[in-house]
């Protein structure tokens, strides 16, 4: 895990990490994404696995994915920010850019190592824009809403025996990296509130405020955070919208809550799921209002591997990185549908601020986010057993 590599080769990927941060687009849609990091990787003789229908790709040494045995993943998508614009806001550039330096790493190795692994570009980790995802849904082109349990659907990671994600990580030090062991699920929930309009001056004694009955669940919300138990980690967002027409001086006959009810497990969510659409149910009926309540599947929980967890502890303790065990985070990520189905784990990379989502994100150091992320994952890969091992 020392920082190595010749001069040109760490320019080339601060280069490529530059060029992906000033190349944002949204989930299913990062087509120039897919382009940039598909060429450097056809650039140093990988063979690639296209995803039809989305982009992302699998890329390995003979264009195969049978026999390998661990899969390198990387997000590709980046958050909205001022609309219409996107920002990588959650340091998925710095996914790829190390995903691809570890994989030039290792092709200065004995070829073991690189002969069974793929590195996989995936679409689509941030759950976002939901309704353009849902038209891609219903025009045949995907049938998840994430690009990690697309790819799970269509079996692409059927054969792994293990899975390594890295990720942007509130690190102290340039020569740190962390592992969280468990990260929450989540489901989405979308409340209708539906009234009546009237004119706000004249008669509103003729409408129905459907604002009036979200803003009351909103509060309901509120209160009904201090009876979750914290062992569950239960995270609410509520976000209150109206339709971009709304008038200020018409009665609002229409009103749009979604959230997530994040949990440690299943049935945390179930219980924050039930407890949040009875609360939603009771302040629409006591203002006359109709509700339509809509659910969507988001994301299992994470568990981290422990071989892999402690593989790399081993591995970080004997090159002297500092290494961090991160019990658990309350944010949440499709690798935790992939961690359901191969032992996985997310390696937190230092080099940047650690504002993650927020518009002050930011590299702040080059070569701990990329040369020394690189050389990380690529000593990680190389302690892993091969076919055959424990």
């Amino acid at each position: 895990m020392s920082v190595g590599g010749s001069t040109s080769a760490n320019e080339d990927l601060l280069a490529l990490g530059r060029e992906l941060e000033r190349s944002p687009e949204g989930g299913f849609r990062e087509w120039r994404t897919h382009e940039i990091l598909a060429d450097r990787f056809r650039r140093r003789g990988f063979k690639l696995q296209e995803f039809p229908g989305m982009p992302g790709f699998a890329a390995t040494v003979d264009g195969r994915l049978e026999g390998k045995t661990t899969a390198v993943v990387a997000d590709m998508d980046a958050l909205p920010a001022a609309a219409p614009s996107y920002a990588h806001l959650c340091g998925h550039h710095q996914q790829m850019a190390v995903m691809y330096g570890a994989a030039c790493r290792l092709q200065e190795e004995p070829p073991g190592v690189l002969a069974r692994t793929a590195f996989i570009a995936t679409s689509a980790e941030e759950y976002v824009d939901l309704e353009r995802r849902e038209e891609l849904r219903r025009a045949g082109s995907v049938r998840w809403l994430s690009g990690k349990q697309e790819l799970i659907e269509r079996g692409v990671f059927a054969g792994f025996r293990r899975v390594v994600a890295t990720h942007s990580a509130p690190l102290p030090g340039s020569r740190t990296v962390n592992s969280v062991v468990a990260m929450n699920g989540f489901d989405v929930l979308r409340f209708a509130f539906h009234g009546k309009s009237a004119h706000a001056g004249a008669s509103p004694h003729l409408g129905r405020n459907a604002q009036n009955a979200a803003s009351l669940f909103l509060q309901a919300c509120a209160f009904l955070r201090e009876g979750f138990d914290e062992d569950k980690h239960i995270r609410i967002h509520p976000v209150l919208r109206l339709r971009p027409d709304q008038a200020v001086n018409l009665i609002p006959d229409a009103a749009f809550v979604e959230t997530y009810a994040r949990g440690v497990d299943v049935p945390a969510i179930e219980e924050t799921i039930r407890r949040l659409s009875g609360a939603a149910a009771g302040c629409a009926a006591a203002l006359g209002i109709e509700l339509e309540t809509e659910r969507i599947r988001g994301y299992a929980p994470f568990h981290a591997d422990p071989l892999l967890h402690e593989a790399l502890r081993s591995r970080a303790v004997e090159k002297g990185i500092d290494f961090i065990e991160d019990r658990f985070s309350a944010a949440s990520s499709d690798m935790g549908d992939v961690s359901q189905v191969v032992p996985s784990i997310i390696v937190g990379l230092p080099g940047t601020n650690g504002l993650l989502h927020q518009t002050g994100f930011k590299v702040t150091d080059e070569h701990a986010a990329y040369v020394f992320g690189s050389e990380v994952v690529a000593g990680l890969l190389e302690t892993l057993p091969g076919p055959g091992g424990g």
